[in-house]
């Protein structure tokens, strides 16, 4: 009896961890939108981006990610994922002229908000830095 009541626990806990896991990815979804902050430039800059998550085949997600006025963007590819927190190298398709590239990315929700910190190809000093939210729909409030 006593054996069962363990066995019974362990599997409700293992049942929760497992929910919580796919909890924890679902905050990763929608499109995002903020003001970037570049600290590594003469002058320090600021520029609009927006980040947008969608589910491709197999459940898998791509992630596309525009820096409008820097006329440069690609798409991330996930290195990690824990709890309210990802990692990603950043893999541009076009600008690469006026954008660094292959940098690491990482992002963390804060209650509402991505916070996004962007770090240099083998640096570990932050170069950029924003605060996204969600976009809001056109007609919705």
């Amino acid at each position: 009896m006593r054996k069962s009541i363990v066995v019974l626990g362990l599997l409700l806990l293992l049942a929760s961890a497992v929910a919580t896991q796919g909890k924890n990815k679902s905050w990763l979804r929608g499109s995002w939108e903020g003001t970037g902050y570049q600290t590594d430039s003469e002058g320090e800059s600021t520029w609009p981006m927006t980040l947008a998550i969608k589910r491709v085949k197999n459940g898998r997600r791509m992630f596309s990610i525009e820096y409008p006025s820097l006329s440069c963007g690609g798409r991330w590819k996930l290195l990690s994922i824990n709890g309210n927190k990802a990692r990603f190298r950043e893999e541009l398709n076009h600008g690469q002229n006026s954008c660094a590239n292959k940098g690491l990315v990482m992002i963390e929700r804060i209650g509402a908000q991505l916070i996004f910190l962007y770090t240099n190809q083998g640096s570990h000093e932050i170069t950029a830095s924003a605060v996204l939210n969600r976009r809001k729909l056109a007609g919705k409030q």
